[in-house]
């Protein structure tokens, strides 16, 4: 029990370091993009500054107004760095000589006046640049000549976009080796879950090994003592039909008690069988009908319109585990109400569902009520249900226990086709 809660533990652990670290990853990633998305305005406004300057700097060289073609060679010359147009306007906006082709309206006026050089602002997925061309004349040629010249330029944000381009695949990376993570993680826990399940197998049968090797010493021990004691029992039972009632209600016990260990005895044997089951083709209707027989003919209401015609199953078994199901839907049904049984196939399987009108299961004991020797009453040796799980584990089948919406517990059988 302690192994497989530690187990239980590691597998939790392992999984929610695995979860956290891939969080962490993720969140580092995306921390880093977000300051780098931050840091674009700064990062646009020193490309501005680089590209116009170095603008600047050739059309000073000339001394000059550069023709077209200079024009178009300073642009070629700087396309790979984002520049897509470069112009050269009066003060009235009037464009003198222009290369590349500017997104929308080009107001030189307007917008110099707007931004003042060197004014930036945004233009479509471009930057737009205003600033004073390199021929500016001093204030005192400026007063006599008013007349001045204003440099505009428009590039593609190409370092800031691969920066945000380079910050988003690694936030992808990250969420990729996160979820690669994750996968592993749950891998890990699926295998240890299964190895954790096969080894608290391999104990149960382990268990019901020694359970079984116990009771083949109890059949053999008490089984032929008891039934002797049984039937001088039942011999005393009768020479005393005429006795006081304190004296046949005394040998009445003594049979009752003797009955007892026998079903015990019984129960045990049929709980620790082995052996490999005997599936055969079986109609299921005609089975859990003789099965409503043997426990009370009138104590149910049955329905197997929806049963298949055969199925493939030990029917000797499968006939044991339903009738310990019954008898127990019996004694939790109250009196004037009958249990309901319901035959039918689905999705390939067998389907036997048992609801009773008792009062439920208890919070905590769905489980608990298919333990060997786990009993609420005051008689019964706590082994019916145990021997109709052990059963469908050997049919590869399930059985489960719930409580029903308007009352009362409904106990489902499972058999695979082929189980």
């Amino acid at each position: 029990m302690g192994t497989s809660r530690a187990g239980r533990w590691a597998r939790w652990g392992w999984l929610g370091t695995t979860v956290a670290m891939g969080a962490a990853l993720l969140a580092m990633a995306w921390v880093s993009r977000t300051r780098v998305v931050r840091a674009t305005s700064t990062l646009n406004r020193g490309q501005a500054g680089v590209l116009m300057e170095s603008i600047r700097q050739s059309m000073s060289d000339l001394n000059a107004i550069p023709t077209q073609s200079q024009l178009d060679s300073l642009l070629g010359g700087r396309e790979d760095a984002g520049l897509r147009y470069v112009g050269i306007f009066n003060d009235d906006g009037v464009p003198i000589v222009e290369s590349g082709k500017a997104l929308g309206h080009v107001d030189a006026g307007r917008d110099h006046r707007e931004f003042g050089p060197p004014g930036v602002t945004v233009v479509g997925s471009r930057i737009r640049l205003w600033g004073a061309a390199p021929w500016y004349r001093s204030d005192f040629e400026r007063q006599r000549r008013p007349d001045r010249r204003v440099l505009a330029i428009e590039f593609e944000p190409v370092v800031a976009r691969q920066m945000a381009s380079d910050a988003t695949t690694t936030v992808l990376l990250s969420a990729l080796v996160g979820a690669a993570l994750l996968m592993v993680a749950f891998v890990f826990w699926r295998l240890s879950a299964q190895q954790e399940l096969a080894e608290r197998r391999l104990e149960d049968q382990r268990r019901l090994s020694a359970l079984g090797e116990m009771a083949a010493v109890m059949a053999h021990e008490i089984r032929n003592p008891l039934a002797s004691l049984k039937g001088h029992a039942q011999l005393l039972a009768e020479r005393l039909r005429n006795a006081g009632e304190n004296e046949r209600r005394k040998a009445d016990r003594v049979v009752q008690e003797a009955v007892r260990l026998e079903t015990l005895t019984t129960d045990l044997l049929d709980f620790v069988r082995s052996g490999p089951v005997n599936v055969e083709p079986t109609d299921p209707a005609t089975l859990v009908e003789s099965c409503v027989q043997e426990v009370n003919a009138d104590g149910f209401t049955l329905d197997v319109s929806g049963a298949p015609a055969t199925f493939p199953l030990d029917a000797a078994r499968v006939r044991q585990a339903v009738t310990n199901v019954l008898r127990n839907a019996l004694q939790a049904t109250s009196e004037g109400t009958k249990p309901s049984v319901t035959v039918r196939e689905g999705d390939g399987s067998l389907e036997i569902v048992v609801r009773d009108f008792g009062s439920g299961i208890a919070p905590g004991e769905a489980e608990k009520i298919f333990t060997p020797f786990y009993t609420t009453r005051t008689t019964g040796t706590g082994l019916g249900l145990a021997v109709a799980q052990r059963v469908m584990q050997m049919h590869g089948g399930t059985i489960s226990a719930t409580n029903h919406n308007e009352g009362g517990a409904v106990f489902r059988i499972t058999l695979p086709r082929g189980g």
